[in-house]
């Protein structure tokens, strides 16, 4: 017989990054240019204030994802439930600041507002399609990872 105790020390392995981060990196750039595109065809086809409302569109709507994802970047370190109810808050934050700068615009005489429209349609299809692609490229684990060091076993001896 043999004195040795199976014994498991687990340590949570630290993740070297935010999980938003690769979200944020797949997912910013692809819609900025579908908004610049929608912005340059919008400028063709109905003009300079149907470029530029467009500009505000995807402007508008990038900012809204990505100030979103850049608040939760900071609060990664929560506890999940936490996190959870600071996630909700920051979109209620977000859809009330959207509100009063819509309630702004259409003040604003010159703003296109089908343009404006479109253009935050494409940005925001956009966003939430590469989103879903940096996602399942990001390979994030739904769980903490465990690190298991086993002391004093010998595996191959009879108990």
């Amino acid at each position: 017989m043999s004195d040795s105790h199976d014994t498991e020390v687990s340590t949570p392995v630290p993740l070297a990054e935010s999980p938003f981060a690769p979200l944020l990196r797949a997912a910013f750039v692809p819609a900025a240019v579908c908004g610049l595109i929608t912005a340059v065809v919008l400028l063709i086809v109905r003009g300079p204030a149907g470029g530029l409302s467009a500009l505000f569109g995807a402007a508008l709507a990038l900012a809204f994802f990505a100030s979103g994802l850049l608040v939760l970047m900071r609060l990664r370190n929560l506890d999940p439930a936490l996190l959870m109810a600071a996630g909700l808050a920051v979109f209620f934050g977000q859809v009330l600041v959207l509100g009063l700068i819509l309630a702004g615009a259409v003040q604003i005489k010159s703003l296109d507002g089908p343009a404006t429209a479109i253009a935050v349609v494409v940005v925001v299809i956009a966003w939430q399609v590469f989103q879903v692609i940096g996602f399942r490229r990001s390979r994030q684990p739904i769980y903490d990872p465990v690190v298991s060091d086993t002391v004093g076993t010998d595996r191959n001896e009879a108990p």
